[in-house]
């Protein structure tokens, strides 16, 4: 028979130590921010460890440009895009308000995800057909990985904090 975390009586307990309460349930948004920023510096930790590496090793084949950089930005453009959207006013059509403010919300949803998809894209791209074509080894073709790596991981990144439930104290107005 189970009980309830109510129900709970300290004097009929069997272990000699209390039982922990796990309040990751009550805490869901600070979860899943402090998931998002963990993903997203995670995998900028994975490209900036891949450029000083690219800085050390001495490889006339392959140097990182800006081509390498751009993936990286675009995605980072598009977490900030797609988490700029409120949730729950994305399928309202406000109109008293006016009557283009969904789908200039669903727009701009729609150009963070097209710029995540773009940089995630690019960044397979790049690692094809500068590492992987030219059959490049190993120790540089880290670089690549790296790269794909870190635009997973920003994507990743953006989906927690969406998933994470918004709560009206972390929400701000911002008023010119």
């Amino acid at each position: 028979m189970s009980t309830r975390w109510d129900d709970y009586d300290e004097n009929h307990r069997i272990c000699l130590f209390p039982i922990p309460r796990f309040r990751l349930v009550e805490n869901k948004r600070d979860v899943g921010v402090y998931v998002s920023g963990v993903l997203f510096a995670l995998g900028w930790w994975f490209f900036i460890d891949a450029v000083v590496y690219a800085s050390t090793i001495d490889h006339p084949e392959v140097t990182l440009t800006f081509v390498d950089w751009m993936n990286g930005i675009f995605s980072t453009l598009g977490l900030i895009f797609v988490n700029s959207v409120d949730k729950s006013r994305l399928l309202d059509d406000d109109f008293g308000y006016s009557s283009n403010v969904s789908a200039c919300r669903r727009f701009l949803l729609f150009i963070g995800l097209a710029l995540m998809g773009s940089g995630l894209a690019g960044s397979v791209t790049v690692l094809i057909l500068k590492y992987i074509m030219p059959e490049i080894e190993m120790p540089v073709l880290y670089f690549g990985i790296a790269e794909v790596a870190q635009n997973t991981a920003i994507m990743l990144s953006s989906v927690a904090l969406w998933i994470a439930p918004t709560n009206n104290e972390y929400q701000y107005n911002y008023v010119l």
